[in-house]
């Protein structure tokens, strides 16, 4: 049977700087991924923090030329009260970046092709079983014919959503009875590279620059989606909005994507031997466009456990920390962005009073509006 020190699950972003992580502090690791290298553009489009930009350059990956710059986060809601981050109030270049995931992805893996230890293995995995000596791993390849394949690991990391996760831990969970709508927009103004976080009578939305255009993500009630998947209808909805009036024309320029809204959020990150980072650890309400970020602040945490194990069979209690690790930032960020997206977007005269005084408070504030935009870049 096939054995390595370290395999990885989830070709993804986060699995992808997790391997290129511990590959740059010398470790041999193994990545399984179902689609390695199948590059097919979707359109979607990642936040990235300032921190989550700067930690991918210093892996050598270039994608300063892929990114576009957030210098101001403008927050507002349909009433009174109105807040805006800059930059520089918190002494730093830009506040983050947006990166098509395609272009990402492709610089990850340009990079990890300079590293002899890093192994890539196309590969579905079916199961991950522990015990105290090794965790197994059950996989299929290409080929249905054949019969799943096991392979052993002193420390599996799951870096990816799915069914593997669902059966190895409990989980927080919560269903906004929402669906996020994503689709591009162009505008008739120049985006100036600022980000929008509006809450609308309908829904949360966020308005992310994306080269010249803009990337809306606006959460709605499950009955409304069904009524807004028609190109035609939704852009009525959106230029009828008063708030979308400063961007002067509008055009809808990609498909439609929806998807569900749920918060989960694992609540053990270490299972004996198996490790959970980024979409199998926590997905969150992407109001504050969170999620990436997140994940990368797992990867950071989890290799300067890592990096510094040598012998496994005497080293794996110490990975129990990094459940602690992460425990607070976790969870200021969860439930950050779920008071946002379950309390925030109600619409009762008093909701929006507290609203108002809510941005007032952090329009005037600066001390307080500082240190909540460091905590969401940087990590508590």
């Amino acid at each position: 049977m096939q054995h390595e020190t370290i395999v990885i699950v989830g070709g993804g972003p986060v699995g992808l700087v997790t391997a290129l992580t511990l590959a740059k502090a010398n470790k041999r690791v193994t990545l399984l991924d179902s689609k390695l290298d199948s590059f097919n553009p979707d359109g979607r489009v990642l936040a990235l923090s300032y921190a989550s930009y700067i930690q991918i350059e210093n892996l050598g990956v270039i994608v300063g030329d892929f990114v576009t710059a957030i210098d101001k986060v403008h927050i507002s809601h349909n009433g009174l009260g109105i807040s805006n981050i800059n930059a520089r109030d918190v002494n730093l270049a830009h506040l983050g970046y947006t990166i098509k995931y395609i272009d990402l992805v492709k610089a990850l893996y340009k990079k990890i092709r300079e590293y002899p230890q890093i192994k890539l293995q196309k590969a579905l995995v079916n199961d991950v079983l522990t015990n105290d000596s090794y965790a197994t791993i059950s996989y299929s390849q290409s080929d249905a014919n054949n019969p799943d394949k096991l392979l052993t690991a002193d420390l599996v990391i799951l870096a990816e959503g799915g069914l593997v996760k669902q059966k190895n831990t409990k989980y927080k969970m919560h269903d906004y009875a929402q669906q996020a709508i994503v689709v591009k927009l162009k505008t008739h103004k120049p985006h100036d590279n600022i980000a929008y976080e509006r809450f609308e009578l309908d829904g949360p939305m966020v308005l992310l620059p994306s080269e010249d255009n803009y990337i809306l993500v606006w959460a709605l009630s499950n009955r409304l989606v069904q009524d807004l998947s028609n190109k035609d209808i939704l852009l009525t909805k959106i230029v009828d909005l008063a708030f979308m009036k400063r961007f002067g024309t509008i055009e809808l320029v990609s498909d439609i994507s929806i998807f569900p809204l749920k918060l989960q959020v694992a609540q053990n990150r270490v299972l004996n031997r198996v490790v959970l980072i980024g979409n199998s650890s926590q997905t969150v309400h992407p109001i504050s466009a969170q999620g990436l970020n997140l994940g990368l602040r797992d990867v950071r945490d989890l290799c300067e456990i890592v990096m510094h194990i040598d012998d496994f069979s005497l080293g794996v209690d110490i990975i129990n920390t990094y459940n602690h690790k992460r425990r607070l930032d976790v969870g200021f960020v969860s439930n950050f962005t779920h008071v946002l997206a379950k309390f925030l977007d109600h619409q009762s005269p008093l909701m929006s009073l507290t609203r108002s005084l809510g941005l007032i408070t952090l329009s005037n504030c600066k001390y307080l509006q500082n240190k909540l935009s460091r905590s969401l870049i940087f990590g508590v």
